[in-house]
């Protein structure tokens, strides 16, 4: 009897531990360098329920979008001096079953004064006094929104797809001057970067009916003891 007891609650913990939630994950990346590219597709796998052995319990798709450029500015005016700073914006959209998204980040540098130009005229010099790299790159990294779109859209019985379409709608690198700007000027970008990151999550566990078959096995393994 003691035995048999054993036994139930072993089986009891055996289907206790399958029926534990389990995750895969996917990733995928889109990445621009202007505004004027066209848009993206990133093409992820559904969940494949492998003929109804399993069920999915949730979808979570998360984004994260990087921004990065280097700015210079030379001010090449013989007779005015400059304030300015770099500016940096980077917007994108984008959609995919049961999600719609948006983002947009506004980075600037400290204002920098420039003298007048010390006489290297229209050829580009960032060193002081009348030029600059603002100290280096502009650059975030930042989490996008969170979403749990319906399973129905992401669950198949056997493989499948799925796509999300990522667009650019603006990309800025600029200089902005305080007050009246010097009659002439020069702009250096460097490495403009959007990157846009896609990662969905699948939560799931075995079927009930395949539940039911592990315990049927169990109390089959049971009768056959007790005979």
């Amino acid at each position: 009897m003691l035995r048999r007891s054993l036994f139930v609650a072993a089986l009891l913990a055996a289907t206790s531990a399958s029926v534990r939630a389990d995750e895969m994950s996917f990733t995928e990346m889109a990445s621009f360098v202007s505004d004027l590219q066209g848009n993206q597709i990133l093409t992820f796998p559904t969940f494949d329920t492998q003929g109804g052995t399993l069920e999915l319990q949730d979808v979570r798709v998360d984004f994260r979008h990087v921004g990065r450029v280097r700015l210079g500015a030379d001010n090449d005016d013989p007779f005015k001096t400059a304030t300015v700073n770099g500016r940096m914006i980077r917007s994108w959209m984008a959609t995919g079953p049961g999600v719609l998204t948006n983002e947009m980040r506004i980075l600037a540098t400290p204002p920098v004064f420039l003298d007048v130009d010390n006489g290297d005229g229209q050829n580009f010099d960032p060193n002081p006094p009348d030029g600059t790299w603002f100290n280096g790159p502009l650059f975030y990294d930042d989490p996008g929104d969170t979403f749990h779109p319906a399973l129905a859209l992401y669950t198949t019985d056997g493989p499948g797809t799925v796509d999300f379409v990522v667009d650019v709608l603006l990309m800025v690198n600029d200089l902005q001057f305080q007050g009246t700007p010097p009659d002439a000027w020069t702009l250096e970008v460097q490495d403009p970067l959007l990157q846009v990151e896609a990662t969905i999550t699948y939560t799931f566990i075995p079927e009930p009916a395949t539940l039911l078959l592990l315990l049927a096995g169990g109390a089959a393994l049971l009768r056959r003891r007790a005979v």
